[in-house]
């Protein structure tokens, strides 16, 4: 089973990246998604407009980090896209998704070009709330090396121009998120990730694909 999910986890992701299609972005910036696009959400005329709040701070790692096994992983893939994705969507602060991503992970060098596009197109995000991330599989692929699948919803996200005036609200659909998660001294390092709809069967697509 270990190699059966190892192969068809790269057969998926080779499959997806050779036929053009976005390696995903996790939970997702307002814009358009593999898995659906982001909604513009209208705010009627006598609601007040959203404050900006001040940006999260950089996350703790959870206790759990510190396990190198199953369950090492998949509190380290939650972390990943419920709290450190939420510090580098308000932030735009790289450095530590950069330190925890390897050089060849599309889904990881994606979200850094989408913080730097947030910079120069002068757009700053605020998350009304935490993701909702929560695993419904993971299967190790080697020793240091799981796959996890998580189905993740994103709350309302309120999106203000440099000055701090607010622009826009949006939501993203509900989704499933592909992680590939590698332990590397004392942490886990994302190697690579897929988005997929929230009605698709992730497991029976990888275990296929072989």
């Amino acid at each position: 089973m270990r190699r059966t999910w190892a192969a068809g986890v790269l057969a998926v992701l080779v499959l997806l990246g050779s036929a053009g299609c976005s390696p995903g972005r996790g939970p997702v910036r307002p814009g358009p998604t593999a898995a659906g696009p982001a909604v513009a959400v209208s705010v009627p005329v006598s609601s007040p407009v959203p404050t900006m709040a001040p940006a999260v701070a950089l996350p703790d790692k959870p206790e759990l980090w510190a396990g190198t096994g199953e369950k090492g992983a998949q509190a380290a893939a939650v972390w990943f896209l419920r709290d450190l994705y939420r510090y580098v969507l308000e932030t735009n602060d790289t450095t530590e998704w950069e330190r925890l991503s390897t050089d060849d992970c599309e889904f990881c060098s994606g979200e850094v070009a989408e913080a730097r596009q947030a910079v120069t197109d002068g757009f700053i995000y605020r998350q009304d709330g935490n993701v909702h991330a929560s695993v419904s599989r993971v299967q190790e692929l080697n020793p240091l090396a799981y796959g996890v699948i998580l189905d993740v919803s994103m709350p309302t996200v309120h999106v203000y121009a440099s000055d701090g005036e607010w622009d826009s609200d949006y939501t993203a659909e509900p989704a499933q998120m592909l992680l590939i998660l590698h332990r590397e001294g004392p942490d886990w390092v994302m190697r690579a990730g897929q988005r997929f709809g929230a009605d698709e069967d992730v497991a029976a697509l990888i275990e296929d694909a072989h």
